[in-house]
Formats: C-alpha cells, sequence, structure tokens
C-alpha cells in the first residue's frame, strides 16, 4: 500500500535531514507519496516575498528528489502558506487534514535551555494532540543506516507505534526490525517480555512483516532512554521507534522530562526518532 509523507521543509538547513532520510530509507519510491509543505512567517510587510521563496524551495526540493532518481514527479506535491503565528499547530492542522500516514520533521541539535523556552517547531509539535506519527530526523552520517529499533511495552501507545512500524515496512524488506523491551525487575506485574513481544509480532506480521525480519531483545534496568542510547551507539539503526503516552506540559516537564519520547528527542543521535502518541 503506498504511504503518503508529509515532510516538513524550511529554509534553514535542517530542511535536508528530512529529506536526505527518506531517500536513504526507501527503495521503492513506487511506492511512496510525498507533500512537500513549508509555512511562510505571517503575512504582513516583514515577509513580503516570503510564500514566493517557500515556494521555490518547495520546487528546488521537489526538483533534488527526481534528479536523485528517487520519485516521478506525479508522486511529490507541493503546498504552502502563511502561518497565523503558530508554526507548530499549522504543521498539526495540515498532518490531520491530510490524513497523512507520518509527518516528518527535520531537527538540529539542541540545548536543554533551548527546550525549556520552547524554540524547536518540533518540541511543540510534539505536546500538540495528534492521531498520526511524527519523525524526527537529525543531522544525517554519510553512510546509510538500516533497520529500526523499536521500544515496546504493553502500553495503547506502544502497540500504535508497532503498528505504524509494521505497516512502513511491511513491504520495504530493506530493513528488519529489533524489539527491544527495557525489563525492570523492581516492578511486578503480570505482563513478561515474552507477552509483550507476541502482541507486538502480531501488529508486525499483520501488516506483512516476516518473522524472519524480527528480532527480541530484553534489557535488565529501569532507564529506557539509556538503553535505547546504548543499543544505538552500539549499532546504526535508522530509526527508534516509541509510542508517547499523554503528559502534561509543565515548565518542570520540559525541563526534566519524565515522557522517553521527549528524552530521546533531546538525546538521541544518528537515527531518527518515530514517535506515535
Amino acid at each position: 500500500m503506498e504511504k503518503h509523507l508529509l515532510v516538513c521543509v524550511r529554509t534553514d538547513y535542517t530542511a535536508s535531514y528530512a529529506v536526505r532520510f527518506i531517500k536513504d530509507f526507501f527503495h521503492s519510491p513506487c511506492d511512496v507519496h510525498i507533500t512537500l509543505f513549508n509555512v511562510a512567517p505571517p503575512k504582513n510587510s516583514w515577509s513580503k516575498g516570503a510564500l514566493t521563496k517557500g515556494r521555490q524551495l518547495l520546487e528546488e526540493t521537489r526538483q533534488w528528489f527526481i534528479n536523485h532518481s528517487f520519485c516521478e514527479e506525479s508522486k511529490i506535491d507541493i503546498k504552502s502558506m502563511h502561518s497565523r503565528g503558530n508554526t507548530a499547530r499549522e504543521i498539526v492542522q495540515e498532518g490531520h487534514k491530510g490524513m497523512y500516514d507520518a509527518v516528518i520533521l527535520g531537527r538540529q541539535a539542541q540545548s536543554v535551555v533551548e527546550e525549556f523556552f520552547d524554540y524547536s517547531v518540533g518540541s511543540k509539535v510534539l505536546w500538540e494532540e495528534i492521531d498520526f506519527p511524527l519523525w524526527f530526523c537529525k543531522c544525517p552520517v554519510e553512510s546509510p543506516r538500516k533497520d529500526v529499533l523499536l521500544c515496546v511495552d504493553e502500553d495503547a501507545p506502544s502497540q500504535r507505534i508497532a503498528d505504524h512500524v509494521g505497516f512502513m515496512l511491511g513491504d520495504n524488506p530493506n530493513h528488519d526490525i529489533t524489539m527491544l523491551h527495557v525489563h525492570n525487575s523492581k516492578e511486578k506485574g503480570a505482563t513478561t517480555s515474552e507477552d509483550i513481544f507476541e502482541i507486538t509480532r502480531g501488529h508486525l506480521e499483520g501488516n506483512g512483516v516476516a518473522s524472519e525480519r524480527i528480532n527480541e531483545l530484553v534489557v535488565d534496568g529501569d532507564d529506557v532512554v539509556k538503553a535505547v542510547l546504548e543499543q544505538v551507539a552500539s549499532k546504526p539503526y535508522a530509526a527508534v521507534a516509541a509510542g508517547r503516552g499523554i503528559h502534561d506540559k509543565t515548565a518542570i516537564e520540559k525541563l526534566f522530562p519524565r515522557s522517553i519520547s521527549v528524552k530521546l528527542l533531546q538525546q538521541l543521535e544518528g537515527a531518527a526518532l518515530w514517535v506515535s502518541q
């Protein structure tokens, strides 16, 4: 089934991060439909020509895809608009309206202070109410990376991201999937790693992922983020996928985040981050 991706293209260099990731990750261009999306500054006397400049950037990006033999022109749409004052909200609205399979943003590394003051559009989008997966792509490495590290537990967001990973990779045999469960022996519960893997495997295989492409990995510990970063450091995964529960957007939560997805957004390097609520 064809995937429809909304790729947010900005006038800074981070635009190339998402573009490069898509080009390196997908090797079946006929199965990917792309909408390149640019939000220009609010319409006023200071932003004259911003929409034209944004559309020119979109045309150049579309031509880049075509020149690199990734997609036919008919598979790449462009869409631009003036911001009404909240770029993150407008990206989310377009994501809902277009019913995209994923919304993709390039992202530069940022300090904790920058995160606290919400300078990042990506951080703002993550706090919005969304019903579609988000992909965050940081600076790509020279050599394309492979495979997806899927963080799993018994919660519903984890199973939703598993379904998304299965949908994206069901007909893309170039990537395998490693299901990672961080087992905390101090927590007592009825759900075991085996139970979680069985449920997750059902989502993956139900989307057409062959069983031999699915691996299982259990790490003992109570720090999921640390375990993920160690795995990515030991193997060059193309993407890390994680579910995201509901969290309050408070100053303390932004500065000292409890959410695994927010921590990974801040700390993950090399691999893209896929998040589903």
